[in-house]
C-alpha cells in the first residue's frame, strides 16, 4: 500500500495528475478494506495538503542531496505519519525501509537514516522568515499565490486553508424525493446529519446508499448549491449553462422548475455532455438539452430568460477537498483564467433577453476573477444592473464562491 501511496504522489506532484482520480483508481484496483482505505485516503489528502511544511520540517536532513521523487515521497508520507496520525513511529519507518529495500539497499540506508533522525531532531525554526514565508509553509500554499491572496485578505486568509474536518455535503433531489423522506431514511441508517433546505451535510459518505445510487442526492458543495438558488429560475422560463460541467447546477435548476422549461447546457468536451445527460437520467430531469459549445464564440442563435456562466476559475476556493490545485497552477495560469473569464461573460450577456437575467459565479476567492471583474463590466456595459451578490468564504461546511446577479435593462434609445 505504502509503495502505490509514493507511487500515486509522483503522478499527482510531478505529472500533473488529480488527487481526486488518482485516489479513486487506487482503491478500485488495491481492493483496500475499509480501514485501509481510511489510512490511504488520510496520508494521500495529508501529503497534499502539507507538503510544504513536510518538506520544509526534513530540509536539513537532505540538504544537498538529489532525493529521485519516489524516494522523496516515500519521506513525505513517514514525516507526515510521524507528526499528524496516531501511528506507531518505528512501524511506518520499518514498512517504508522494508519496501524501499525490496529494489534500492542504498535508498532504503537513506531513507532509514533521514526519518530516524527526524524522529530525535528538532524541527527547523521559522522564526527567521518573512510573514508571508511562515503564512506560505503553514498552509503549505505557494509563494506567489500567498502572496496574491494575503494583499486581499491579509492574516484571515489563513482560516481558509485550516478547516478541520471537512462535511461530505449532498443536494436533496425534490423531483424524486422530499426532505422529510430523506430525514427518515438517514434516522433508519442510524446517520447523524444536518438540513438547510435541500442542502444535507452528514460526516459520513453516502455515495454507496441506495439513496445516492437511486438519485435521491446528489453530491454538490454548499455552496454550488447556493449557485442555482440565486439564479432561481421560474417555471416554464428558458435557461442558458453556458459552463454547465459537471452538471450539477443544471440538474439543480431543472428541479426549481419542477422539470417545466428548458435549459440548455453546454460546455467545450462531449465526455462531460454525455456525463451531464447520465446524471439527468439518474435524477428524472427531462428539460435539458446538452450543446458542445465554446461559450467564448458559439452563436446560441437565442435569447433566454436566465444565463448562467459559472466560469472556469483558479478554483482557490476549494482547495480544501483538492489540495493539489495548489500546486498545478501558477499566478501565469491565473492571468489566462481572467481574460478567458472576461470573454465568456461579454459574448454571453448578448443572449441575456431585455428584463432578463445574468449571473456569474466561480469556485475561487480571487478578487481579479471575482467582485473586481465584475465591477469593470458594470462599468462598461450600463445596461446589467446588479441585483445580488454573494461572497462566500471556504469553512469546514462550504467551499470558497462568488455569485453576482444581475438585470438586463431595456436601454432606450
Amino acid at each position: 500500500m505504502y509503495k502505490r501511496l509514493s507511487l500515486d504522489l509522483v503522478k499527482i506532484f510531478n505529472e500533473g495528475a488529480y488527487l481526486s482520480i488518482v485516489l479513486d483508481n487506487a482503491i478500485k484496483e488495491l481492493k483496500l478494506d475499509i480501514s485501509d482505505k481510511k489510512v490511504y485516503t488520510k496520508i494521500l489528502y495529508g501529503v497534499c495538503e502539507k507538503r510544504m511544511m513536510l518538506d520544509y520540517n526534513m530540509s536539513l536532513l537532505i540538504k544537498g542531496k538529489r532525493v529521485k521523487p519516489f524516494i522523496k515521497n516515500i519521506l513525505r508520507i513517514g514525516v507526515y505519519v510521524i507528526d499528524y496520525m496516531n501511528m506507531k513511529d518505528h512501524f511506518i519507518v520499518n514498512e517504508l525501509v522494508k519496501i524501499v529495500k525490496k529494489d534500492d539497499y542504498k535508498s532504503a540506508m537513506f531513507v532509514n537514516g533521514v526519518l530516524r533522525s527526524y524522529q530525535r531532531s528538532e524541527k527547523p525554526s521559522i522564526s527567521n522568515l518573512s510573514e508571508i514565508e511562515r503564512i506560505s509553509l503553514k498552509v503549505s500554499l505557494p509563494l506567489e499565490l500567498t502572496n496574491l491572496l494575503y494583499k486581499q485578505y491579509k492574516e484571515k486568509l489563513v482560516t481558509f486553508f485550516e478547516n478541520g474536518n471537512v462535511y461530505n455535503t449532498y443536494r436533496i433531489n425534490t423531483l424524486k424525493t422530499s426532505v422529510s423522506e430523506i430525514s427518515k431514511l438517514l434516522d433508519e441508517l442510524n446517520i447523524q446529519y444536518e438540513i438547510n433546505n435541500v442542502t444535507l451535510y452528514t460526516r459520513e459518505s453516502l455515495i454507496h446508499t441506495d439513496m445516492f445510487n437511486n438519485g435521491l442526492i446528489i453530491a454538490q458543495d454548499a455552496s454550488s448549491i447556493r449557485v442555482a438558488e440565486v439564479v432561481n429560475p421560474t417555471l416554464g422560463s428558458s435557461v442558458l449553462d453556458a459552463c454547465s460541467a459537471p452538471g450539477g447546477k443544471s440538474l439543480h435548476m431543472a428541479a426549481i422548475m419542477n422539470n417545466i422549461g428548458s435549459i440548455t447546457s453546454c460546455d467545450v468536451y462531449e465526455h462531460k455532455l454525455e456525463k451531464i445527460n447520465l446524471n439527468a437520467k439518474k435524477l428524472g430531469v427531462s428539460i435539458i438539452n446538452t450543446q458542445l459549445a465554446d461559450a467564448t464564440t458559439y452563436d446560441y442563435n437565442n435569447k433566454f430568460d436566465y444565463c448562467l456562466v459559472d466560469v472556469p476559475c483558479s478554483g482557490l476556493g476549494v482547495i480544501s477537498h483538492k489540495p493539489d490545485l495548489k500546486y498545478h497552477i501558477t499566478l501565469k495560469d491565473i492571468e489566462g483564467i481572467n481574460n478567458l473569464q472576461k470573454k465568456i461573460i461579454r459574448h454571453v450577456k448578448d443572449y441575456v433577453k431585455d428584463g432578463g437575467i445574468l449571473v456569474y459565479s466561480t469556485c475561487t476567492i480571487n478578487k481579479f476573477e471575482n467582485e473586481w471583474l465584475i465591477k469593470d463590466f458594470l462599468n462598461e456595459f450600463k445596461e446589467f444592473v446588479k441585483l445580488e451578490e454573494e461572497i462566500i468564504l471556504p469553512s469546514s461546511k462550504e467551499d470558497g464562491f462568488y455569485i453576482c446577479k444581475m438585470r438586463k435593462e431595456k436601454i432606450h434609445e
